[in-house]
Parts: C-alpha cells; sequence; structure tokens
C-alpha cells in the first residue's frame, strides 16, 4: 500500500516547511487532520509524492536526515529552510505526483479560512521590485531588469515573496512558474526554472518540456540543478546584449509553449 510523503508550509510559520508522511487517501485529509484550534490558518501543500509503502519511510527519513541541522525542534517534523530546496529533492524521488492543484485546494477550504489565509499572506512582509533590485550587484540588475520588464510586457504574474520573486504564467486558473529569481542573500542572485512546475501544472507534454530544458542549456547560460529538470542560470557575471536576448527568448518560449498546449486542449 503506498504511503504520501509530503512538504508543506503554514502562513503563521514563515520560513518553517513541514516534512512528512501520510498513509491517509490523500494529502488533503492530512492537512485537515493538521488544522486544529491551535493554527490560525491550514497549511499549503508544496509537494506531495506517493510512493511504495517501504520506501515512502526511506525518503521521509533521508529527508528528514539532510535537513537535519535545520530542524526547528528535535521532536518535530518542521524545519528552517525555503521550501525549493526540499521540493527539488523529492520531486526526483520514486512514485507519482500527487500534490493538490490549487482549485482542489480551495474546495476544501470554508470561506472564512480561505480568506484569512489570503489576507494574511497579503500582508505578510515580502520585498518588492525596488527593493530586490537595489540588493543586487550591476551584473544582477542587468539581468533581472530585463526578465522584469519582460514579465511586465508579457502580461506575466510576477509573485514577490520575502527574499525573491517567481515569473507566472496562468493557466487553467492555476499559476505556473517559469522561473524564480533570487538575490544575492539568497542562492547567489540565480535564476532557478520552474520546468518542473510546468511539467505538473501545465498541459505541456513530457517531451516538449525535455526540449525545452534542452533550447536552455543550448543557450549555454544554463547547468543542472540538482537531479531534476530545473536548471540554474548564474547572474553574477557580466551579460552582454546577445546573452540578455537568449534568456529572454527561451523564457518567452516556455510562455508561449504553455498557452500553445492550453489551446489545444481547450
Amino acid at each position: 500500500m503506498p504511503n504520501i510523503v509530503y512538504v508543506l508550509t503554514n502562513p503563521a510559520m514563515p520560513g518553517i516547511v513541514k516534512i512528512g508522511m501520510t498513509d491517509g487517501p490523500d494529502v488533503l485529509q492530512r492537512i485537515g487532520a493538521l488544522y486544529t484550534t491551535g493554527l490560525p490558518f491550514p497549511f499549503d501543500c508544496v509537494i506531495a509524492r506517493e510512493i511504495e509503502d517501504k520506501k515512502a519511510a526511506e525518503i521521509e527519513r533521508a529527508l528528514h536526515a539532510a535537513f537535519e541541522p535545520y530542524r526547528v525542534n528535535p521532536s518535530r517534523e518542521f524545519f528552517q529552510v525555503e521550501p525549493e530546496q526540499v521540493e527539488v529533492l523529492l520531486r526526483v524521488m520514486p512514485g507519482r505526483d500527487v500534490t493538490p492543484r490549487d482549485t482542489d485546494r480551495s474546495a476544501e477550504l470554508q470561506p472564512d479560512d480561505r480568506d484569512a489565509s489570503s489576507e494574511f499572506k497579503r500582508r505578510q512582509s515580502q520585498t518588492n521590485e525596488l527593493e530586490f533590485l537595489e540588493s543586487l550587484n550591476e551584473n544582477g540588475r542587468t539581468v533581472y531588469e530585463e526578465v522584469l520588464a519582460l514579465g511586465k510586457r508579457g502580461g506575466m504574474r510576477i509573485k514577490w515573496g520575502r527574499k525573491g520573486f517567481s515569473f507566472n504564467a496562468v493557466s487553467g486558473g492555476d499559476l505556473i512558474v517559469i522561473c524564480y529569481g533570487y538575490p544575492l542573500s539568497a542562492y547567489n542572485q540565480n535564476i532557478y526554472t520552474g520546468l518542473d512546475s510546468v511539467l505538473r501544472k501545465s498541459d505541456v507534454p513530457q517531451e516538449a518540456v525535455e526540449r525545452l530544458r534542452r533550447d536552455a542549456l543550448e543557450t549555454g547560460l544554463f547547468e543542472p540543478a540538482g537531479r531534476g529538470n530545473n536548471l540554474v542560470c548564474r547572474t553574477d557575471r557580466s551579460w552582454g546584449e546577445p546573452e540578455l536576448a537568449a534568456l529572454t527568448n527561451w523564457l518567452r518560449t516556455v510562455v508561449e509553449r504553455i498557452r500553445e498546449f492550453e489551446n489545444e486542449n481547450a
């Protein structure tokens, strides 16, 4: 019988993730069980994978061991790490992705819970474009000014977090991450692709995502980031116009593929 290994966050605990496992039928049931009177908001699911029974327990233990230095309480499954750090490891593990879609998640919440959680997230301290750009060195500003300008021209959704931002397309009511942008203080102002998000949440087939990955590597700007589909682009170096054009053209192509396959399946 398979179990589900999951990574959760909670608006009331910024900077903290829960890495756990459930033998329930779906992760939404586990989220409901965890939403007790001691919490002001329900948990959000970053990723959930359905994994064969014994292997699931091994993977949960491996993730706990990997982030043990960041465990906030030795008797609890909470770790002070960025969600993406755990997600990239769990995503390459064997099993089946069962991460709830945003629409599924909203349907499970009472209106008051959903509204309160959304409002709290909105009020949380976040960076913004001005603060973000000021935190970069000259090379980083050159790159990120182009990326952010592309997002504005193309009607992309730029979601700001506590440190950086995600560059998103909208498909089927979901936000599909095209890339993540970070400052010097987090991941050395690198850009990380969102190809795993494209594969999981959009209608773009796997072979097309693999082609996008190959195209990115062929630009010479990207290199593998871990064992998944995602890549990293290092911005802490001098950039010329051809390199900037190659980066923005690739980002634009990812958006075009998402919209192309969304229309084909409409």
